[in-house]
């Protein structure tokens, strides 16, 4: 078993992303309301959202008056880091300074275009209330 020096290191030498898809093997939470709908934020890009806190989730989950549920990432999805240069550089053009986003359906569909022509499946935040959003529905499959 790793100790969190490790674990720290490992996320330093490797993206964020990396780090979190290996740790999690490619499994994430959801907290989806009865219909199937998410609290989706928007503060990374409109998609999917995920969480790697379960009980992050559960939360998300309590307030959509819905459950769990589990998810597969597609491996090898090109994925943003929400503290990255091209991530910032599109904030900072949306007139936007670090840590804000507008929190509607055109941010988060503006912020899903951007970062699509620059060839990311998705983003993910340090926040684990924001969490992770894949662009596309096709890159996850749902397990349980």
């Amino acid at each position: 078993m790793k100790n969190f020096k490790e674990y720290i290191s490992e996320a330093k030498s490797s993206s964020m992303w990396d780090f979190l898809y290996r740790k999690n093997k490619g499994v994430f939470w959801r907290g989806e309301g009865k219909l199937g709908s998410g609290m989706d934020i928007g503060a990374l890009g409109a998609g999917i959202y995920l969480t790697w806190s379960e009980s992050m989730a559960g939360a998300f989950a309590k307030r959509a008056g819905g459950t769990v549920k589990q998810y597969q990432v597609k491996r090898g999805l090109k994925i943003a880091d929400n503290r990255g240069d091209d991530f910032q550089n599109i904030l900072t053009d949306m007139g936007f300074s670090r840590g804000e986003y507008a929190g509607d359906k055109m941010f988060a569909n503006l912020m899903k275009i951007r970062l699509s022509r620059l060839g990311y499946d998705g983003a993910v935040s340090d926040n684990v209330a924001e969490g992770i959003v894949i662009f596309d529905k096709k890159n996850v499959k749902l397990l349980k």
